[in-house]
């Protein structure tokens, strides 16, 4: 207790003493050094004040955290990306300023030299270094994404690119920075109006030819925003139907059959094929419905970019599964390939994700009820029927579908607004926590760990 009141008294007399306190501070002082003086030894009193202080600390930091944690993975950062000038007109516009500086008024011969000097490398210092800067800090850590926006970056670019990137433009500010500086002291020590002009103009020079020969990195900085700027932001908060199945099953077919509208097409910079994406109505709530990228039956590390698109769209994404299987014969890929596909995929986000199974294109299968032309008919030989048996026991619930004759449309949309509806309130939970950062069920604390891309 005495070592703590002689800590007060000799904080207190410090602050107090100070010539340049507040008078806030000095009275704070004022009471400490009267408590010191009139004995006072409640020890718990004061420990229970300085506990009441630390905890408030304490609950503010966690306060300051939470929030922090809940704005690091807001999603839409690529959206928010500043824009980012091209490398000659950061440097034209740095000379204009250094340009249009002139002295303060009242100063003759070395002195308005000097003053000229120093005024006009600081504008050109700050005229590189201060958007320089705007950039570094708009452009945020990878890890301060949305699992699905890394996931994008790591498809478009790679993490790599971003970081060296970003990482080349804050050295070169730093380096320009320093020179300014350095030049700026240097003109300022100068004898006379001569040496102070020289000093001047090889500064400016200087600063020129050292981001002149980093400027490069300025220009792909604005390639990198343009391209990420482009990619579709994705609706996090909005409930998402994703139809998933091997190439050509039909995907983009029950998009339309299912949509209210027209379906927009999304087009990503990794492949030229768009990806449809509508919307429909459960309770006057919007829902979005997308097909993906067609998945061929192979193990992930050999799947390609725009396969990695479909397998980030179901593992960062609110979305419900629809699993599109072609027993027709005609997407390409085999029944087997493609139940094997399901299973794999089945056993990765069902328990995760709600889950409907469909048949497509059923009006051309004979076992699902089609009437095939006798061309057709020919072509389906035992194995075949027997194949197509097969999957329709392997999965007895799913909807028989044919998109363009409107065949089981009705039936699925039903199905879906009973799921969706019963999901409701745990599809958004889908989401990983990452648009809440609460401490029930989401947040950072139970965010997935990150899925590299390629």
């Amino acid at each position: 207790m005495l070592a703590r009141l002689a800590s007060r008294r000799s904080a207190a007399s410090s602050s107090f003493a100070a010539p340049s306190a507040s008078a806030s501070r000095r009275a704070r002082a004022w009471r400490g050094l009267e408590r010191a003086r009139s004995g006072r030894t409640n020890a718990a009193a004061d420990d229970a004040a300085v506990d009441d202080a630390d905890g408030a600390r304490a609950r503010a930091l966690a306060s300051t955290e939470a929030a922090r944690a809940g704005r690091r993975y807001r999603p839409g950062a690529f959206a928010r990306l500043p824009s980012v000038a091209n490398a000659s007109e950061l440097r034209a516009s740095a000379r204009k300023k250094a340009n249009r500086v002139t002295p303060t008024r009242g100063l003759k011969e070395a002195a308005r030299e000097r003053n000229l000097g120093m005024k006009r490398i600081e504008a050109m210092t700050f005229g590189y270094c201060t958007p320089l800067k705007t950039y570094v800090k708009g452009f945020p850590s990878p890890e301060r994404f949305h699992p699905f926006e890394r996931a994008l970056l790591e498809l478009t670019l790679s993490d790599t690119k971003y970081r060296t990137t970003v990482e080349a433009v804050d050295v070169m500010r730093k380096g320009l920075l320093g020179i300014g500086k350095g030049y700026s002291a240097q003109v300022n020590n100068a004898k006379g109006m001569k040496e102070a002009e020289e000093i001047r103009e090889k500064g400016m020079e200087e600063l020129e030819a050292y981001y002149s020969r980093n400027a490069r990195c300025v220009d792909d900085l604005k390639s990198i925003a343009k391209i990420l700027r482009q990619l579709p932001v994705a609706e996090l908060e909005t409930p998402t139907v994703a139809l998933v199945g091997a190439p050509n099953v039909g995907k983009s077919s029950l998009v339309r059959a299912l949509s209210s509208g027209q379906p927009e097409v999304q087009n990503y910079p990794f492949t030229t094929k768009g990806i449809k994406m509508g919307h429909f109505f459960v309770e006057d709530e919007r829902h979005v419905v997308t097909d993906t990228p067609g998945l061929i039956n192979r193990a992930e590390e050999d799947r390609n970019k725009i396969e990695m698109l479909a397998i980030a769209t179901l593992e960062h994404l609110p979305t419900c599964v629809v699993f599109v299987t072609d027993l027709s014969g005609l997407s390409g890929t085999s029944i087997a390939d493609q139940l094997e596909l399901r299973e794999t995929l089945y056993k990765q986000f069902a328990d995760r994700r709600p889950w409907i199974d469909v048949f497509s294109k059923a009006a051309l299968v004979p076992v699902l009820g089609g009437a095939t032309d006798p061309e057709a008919q020919e072509l389906w030989s035992e194995k075949d029927f027997e194949e197509a048996n097969q999957a329709i026991a392997k999965i007895p619930n799913a909807n028989a579908t044919s998109a363009n004759e409107d065949w089981g449309i009705p039936e699925l949309k039903e199905r879906l607004t009973t799921l969706l509806r019963d999901h409701k309130q745990t599809l958004p939970d889908v989401d990983d926590g990452f648009n809440r950062g609460d401490a029930n069920g989401g947040g950072v604390k139970n965010k997935p760990d990150y899925i590299p891309m390629l």
